[in-house]
């Protein structure tokens, strides 16, 4: 038969397993680059993390030459936009520049007089120029800019990979199309001003001294370094009339669009508008400086491993500590997770953020539930078996064990009120009335006398067959009040057994002996460890108890001894009573008692 303990420790490790599974469930496609259960909440969590990142520098050396508004609205009569933009290079030539990166497609012939100085123009300096690719399912077309172009400079393809929000969330430094390997112009402008060749291996590329971790496919994630304007820019329309030698002498030129409504534009997670060169410029200065965001198989793994850890810490910290401790260290695991996801972000390393959230979320919700369902359960139990105890303590003294299970495992000393009780003529009402009519009758005597006693703040402390034992003062507030409330009890239990009719005899009513003393007795626990019940001793216990044979001697329902008169706080009440000093059985000496006849209570 399995213990208690076994079966906990069955149901914690079913727990962990079943979370462990749920985790793996998500990081195993993770790992292995699906990783589209998680990708949108992922890129806004990535999102949050460049604005908390703030915005970063970008190196200097590139340099944006933005066809404005500015720039289109000046000087329209000088011939048409290729020659403007041929003009435009070369004074990026004459100003120093070390290379240029042309983000505009020349796709389409022109005039060939006009095209053959725009080519002349770009082979002035190092130039890369645009080429965009165009995808049909799973077929792409990659649009060359004209032959003439080609022959001056590098080509490099412009597309980059974005979420479903529009934001570009990796640049692809090759494209393979029709058999034919293409260079991204982010990579080509970055040999121009390395001097580099670039190398694929490994899932990774080496430029000059710096080696990049790419995604699979050759794939470089974005990082962004802040809002539009962050990367330098100066007006084309400046270059339209001379060389600018102090804004770009040494520099890396990007020339692109940033004029309202023409050119590319993308959401980033710092605007909703960022002109297409913006963004191709800062990949360009990430590749440069090497400041790039690793996300590779190898983050993917570190990503898995890291679900997996936080889901199992966090849904056993929520099954082995209490409940309202346990979800908020959960919670704090999680966020200090996240806190550490974020560090990494600002070193560089893109660590998946929603990852680690939809792995251990659901299981701590539901190891929470269960915990809860469970410990409702161990409260329901719990109440039942306080009430369990109520029935066999009075409430007064479950309450005090309830509150501390150590209560009395130490006697203790105390000046309490005690109150015995009989039923008079018990035994011939035993005989009329039979078995079930004795068990009956008790029943209803001892509910009788729960009711006198405890609803004046009094505590039944053992029910001794047609007999009972109760104290005041035990719970009392203020206490100067358990005799009085001691011998209102007495006169309702009088009068309300007078009024009581044993079943089936309704000419005869019970009555009762009632013995009253105040004084010193010792507050004990009886019985073995395993059982044990609350009693009172001492003298002032046996004296209560003689006085029920004084009364009977006396015919009197009440017997009080002069100790529990002096304790009453209105001696008015002792009117009714006879004076009477009596020998009591086992004590030396008399006993100045007062005795209430039934015609005295009644």
């Amino acid at each position: 038969m399995i213990s208690g303990r076994l079966r906990r420790w069955l149901a914690l490790c079913a727990a962990l397993a079943g979370a462990a599974l749920w985790s793996l469930a998500l990081a195993v496609p993770h790992m292995q680059g699906d990783t589209r259960v998680t990708e949108s909440v992922d890129y806004r969590l990535l999102d949050l993390r460049h604005r908390l990142a703030g915005v970063q520098e970008t190196d200097p050396a590139v340099v944006i030459v933005a066809v404005d508004d500015e720039t289109l609205a000046t000087d329209v009569t000088s011939g048409d936009n290729r020659q403007r933009l041929a003009r435009i290079i070369r004074n990026i030539a004459a100003s120093g520049a070390r290379g240029l990166a042309l983000d505009v497609v020349l796709a389409d012939a022109g005039d060939a007089e006009t095209d053959a100085a725009l080519s002349e123009a770009l082979g002035a300096l190092p130039s890369a120029v645009a080429a965009a690719a165009r995808f049909s399912g799973d077929e792409s077309e990659v649009l060359l800019p004209q032959p003439v172009f080609r022959e001056a400079a590098r080509v490099g393809v412009v597309n980059l990979s974005a979420d479903a929000f529009g934001t570009p969330r990796f640049a692809p430094l090759i494209l393979v199309s029709d058999g034919q390997i293409h260079a991204a112009l982010v990579l080509q402008a970055a040999q121009i001003f390395t001097g580099a060749r670039a190398e694929f291996a490994d899932g990774g590329l080496r430029l000059g001294e710096r080696t990049f971790h790419l995604e699979d496919g050759f794939f470089l994630p974005v990082r962004f370094a802040g809002p539009s304007g962050t990367v330098p820019a100066i007006s084309a329309g400046r270059l339209l009339e001379s060389p600018q030698p102090d804004a770009l002498e040494g520099r890396l030129v990007v020339l692109g669009f940033t004029a309202s409504a023409v050119g590319d534009r993308f959401p980033t997670p710092f605007d909703a508008d960022m002109p297409g060169v913006e963004v191709i410029a800062t990949i360009i200065s990430q590749l440069i400086s090497g400041q790039t965001l690793r996300h590779d198989a190898q983050t993917r793994t570190w990503d898995a491993v890291h679900a997996l850890v936080l889901t199992v810490l966090a849904v056993l910290v929520v099954l082995m500590l209490p409940l309202p401790r346990g979800i908020p260290a959960a919670l704090g695991l999680i966020m200090v997770s996240l806190a550490g996801v974020t560090a990494l972000f600002t070193a560089g390393i893109w660590m998946s953020a929603a990852l680690p959230l939809a792995a251990a979320l659901p299981p701590v919700l539901i190891a929470g539930a269960m915990r809860y369902t469970r410990e409702r359960s161990e409260a329901g139990r719990s109440a039942r078996a306080v009430a369990s105890l109520r029935r066999f303590q009075s409430p007064a003294l479950a309450s005090r064990i309830e509150q501390d299970p150590e209560y009395l495992s130490v006697p203790q000393e105390h000046d309490l009120v005690i109150l015995f009780v009989d039923l008079t003529g018990f035994t011939g009402l035993s005989q009329q009335l039979g078995t079930e009519g004795t068990r009956l009758l008790l029943r209803d005597f001892h509910a009788l006398t729960t009711a006198a006693v405890e609803t004046r703040e009094g505590s039944v402390l053992n029910y001794m067959g047609d007999g009972a034992l109760a104290v005041f003062g035990l719970t009392e507030s203020p206490p100067d009040r358990a005799a009085d409330h001691a011998l209102e009890a007495s006169f309702a239990l009088v009068k309300a057994l007078s009024d009581y009719h044993p079943a089936g005899l309704q000419d005869v009513t019970a009555g009762c002996r009632i013995g009253l003393h105040a004084g010193p007795v010792t507050l004990s626990r009886l019985g073995a460890d395993s059982h044990q019940q609350m009693t009172v001793t001492g003298d002032s216990v046996n004296l209560a108890s003689r006085l029920m044979e004084v009364a009977k001697a006396e015919a009197a329902v009440i017997v009080v001894s002069r100790d529990f008169a002096d304790a009453l706080s209105d001696p008015s009440v002792l009117n009714h009573a006879v004076a009477r000093d009596v020998s009591i059985r086992g004590r030396i000496g008399e006993v100045s008692v007062l005795a209430y006849t039934a015609g005295a209570v009644l």
